[in-house]
């Protein structure tokens, strides 16, 4: 009787530990380090962008680039930081758009 238990209870925790795996559930894994690094990373970049093109404006008023130079240069620096700024915003709607989703019922 006995054994008969034991087999019962490790037949039953081993269903609930691979129950997840059998049936294809996966924790959303959209808040972790990899993607707050990544958040990180393209905020620093944005505020390059920002003060780059802050220096590309000083540059142009100061007389050190033509108007040309200035034009290519802003408009440039623009599509970067405007890229920049979608990916942020994608990346921070992200865990929102996991949250309004209905979890599934085991």
């Amino acid at each position: 009787m006995t054994i008969l238990a034991g087999i019962l209870l490790v037949l039953g925790v081993s269903w609930f530990v691979l129950s997840p795996l059998v049936k294809g559930l996966a924790a959303p894994l959209t808040d972790g380090p990899d993607r707050l690094e990544e958040l990180r990373e393209l905020r620093a970049l944005r505020e390059v962008a920002y003060e780059t093109l802050r220096d590309i404006e000083f540059d142009f008023h100061a007389g050190k680039i033509s108007q040309a130079d200035h034009q290519e240069l802003t408009e440039r620096y623009k599509v970067e930081a405007l890229d920049l700024v979608r990916r942020i915003d994608a990346l921070e709607a992200a865990p929102r758009a996991a949250a309004k989703r209905p979890q599934e019922a085991p």
